[in-house]
């Protein structure tokens, strides 16, 4: 019985090659990854994609692995669909696929710049952009949470209280100092959102993150993100306070994990690692 399993699943390239995504580059992906399995010369079967993914893995990048298991996935259970295979070759075939496993990527080095960088950069902005900078970085908040700050929702209290609207409609507070919020208010004196254009519209996140990237080009010699404030921040304050519980939650992370993958960093010295070690 599990031979005629095995004969039946194979599918062909052929149907395995119409696999289809959300979009056409998707789709197009999707698809130069299994004509790559089918010059492989594995069989068109899960086993054999299997054992191509077995190869893949030990000869290619991460994102090249992931993206062929995702083709592959949709791609069989798509062509077994269309074939009209029976139920039981479908579990089999939804089975092996289940066992299969991508390859985990390591997150990428948050880019921050340094007290003295952050100074030069501030002073090269416009006036007005200086200050949403500012409140980017005391807050450690997105773009569009601090361009998306209503007046009505800010309360003074001896520190000065914003209502941030972050990812997944998720509500939080994150505070700046008196002083700033009075130059923000010489500079804004009205609007419905904290930080209004001078024709009272609200400010695009593209043209907050342009300035700031264009300053950073003139005066670092690199471009830097407005997203590199928040990477900063929760940098410093990681550094100087060790409190990963609390930058957690000033940067609105759904847990202390993500705090942790981004922005904890430690390895040991040389020195370190060999000191007391006597190997001989």
């Amino acid at each position: 019985m599990a031979g005629a399993i095995e004969k039946r699943a194979d599918l062909g390239a052929a149907a395995l090659l119409t696999v289809e995504g959300r979009g056409e580059r998707t789709t197009e992906a999707y698809r130069g990854a299994i004509r790559a399995f089918a010059a492989s010369g594995q069989p068109a079967t899960v086993d054999g994609f299997a054992a191509y993914m077995d190869t893949l893995k030990a000869t290619r990048s991460a994102a090249t692995v992931n993206l062929a298991l995702a083709a592959g996935r949709k791609a069989f259970t798509m062509a077994a669909g269309r074939l009209g295979l029976p139920a039981r070759e479908l579990a089999v075939i939804k089975g092996v696929l289940a066992e299969i496993h991508g390859v985990k990527i390591a997150p990428p080095e948050v880019a921050v710049i340094t007290p003295v960088e952050r100074r030069r950069l501030l002073s090269a902005l416009p006036p007005r952009v200086r200050l949403i900078a500012e409140v980017l970085y005391v807050t450690g908040a997105r773009v569009s949470e601090i361009l998306g700050v209503r007046r009505d929702a800010i309360r003074v209290n001896g520190a000065v209280e914003l209502r941030l609207l972050g990812k997944g409609e998720k509500q939080r507070d994150a505070k700046i100092p008196p002083g700033l919020y009075g130059r923000i208010l010489a500079a804004f004196p009205s609007g419905p959102f904290l930080f209004t254009t001078e024709q009272g519209n609200r400010y695009a996140r593209e043209y907050i993150s342009r300035e700031i990237t264009r300053a950073a080009r003139r005066v670092l010699g690199r471009g830097v993100s407005a997203h590199v404030l928040r990477h900063s921040r929760a940098t410093d304050l990681l550094a100087t306070t060790h409190r990963i519980k609390a930058v957690s939650r000033l940067l609105g992370h759904s847990d202390e994990a993500t705090t942790l993958r981004y922005y904890v960093k430690d390895s040991f010295s040389d020195a370190e690692l060999f000191d007391g070690a006597d190997l001989e």
